[in-house]
């Protein structure tokens, strides 16, 4: 009786350790995910979900005066649901709204991704007459998906003057 006994709690504990490893692996895996792809000089960055605060606060994405930069953002449902939600993208400057990049809503099947794309547009940030003169300029991109912000810093350097307009 007593080795029936050793080999049932022998095979609860396995079970025990085995729930252990699943319950991490599901917990890990399952949710809603972003990842941003962000420009930085000639190669592109990626930003995965763990990583948006950290990034935001190290580093900045480089755009020269006069360039276009695209940003992808990914958002990869892994539920058994399907995952809807409005993505709207701005950039600020100063604690003021610059302007409005996109506003699109997504519905995405389960274990799917969905990309949504952008273009930056240097040459339409800046007020007319402003001059870099060598100094960078810092914008912030912020993303609404949902419930969910994330902030991007980007910082636009360039010699060049911005042309006035034809008169």
């Amino acid at each position: 009786m007593a080795i029936k006994q050793k080999i049932l709690y022998f095979y609860l504990t396995i079970a025990c350790f085995v729930g252990l490893i699943a319950i991490f692996i599901v917990d890990g895996y399952l949710g809603v995910y972003d990842t941003l792809y962000v420009p930085m000089g000639e190669r592109e960055e990626k930003i995965e979900a763990d990583q948006w605060q950290q990034w935001s606060q190290w580093e900045r994405a480089e755009i020269g005066w006069g360039e276009r930069a695209f940003f992808r953002y990914e958002v990869d449902n892994r539920q058994f649901s399907t995952y809807s939600a409005n993505v709207a993208v701005s950039v600020w400057r100063s604690r003021e709204k610059v302007r409005d990049l996109l506003s699109q809503s997504v519905s995405i099947a389960p274990f799917d991704k969905e990309e949504v794309e952008w273009v930056v547009d240097t040459t339409e940030l800046l007020p007319t007459g402003v001059s870099l003169e060598g100094r960078p300029v810092e914008y912030t991109i912020v993303i609404n998906r949902g419930e969910i912000e994330r902030k991007v810093i980007f910082t636009i350097f360039g010699y060049a003057k911005v042309p006035s307009p034809p008169r």
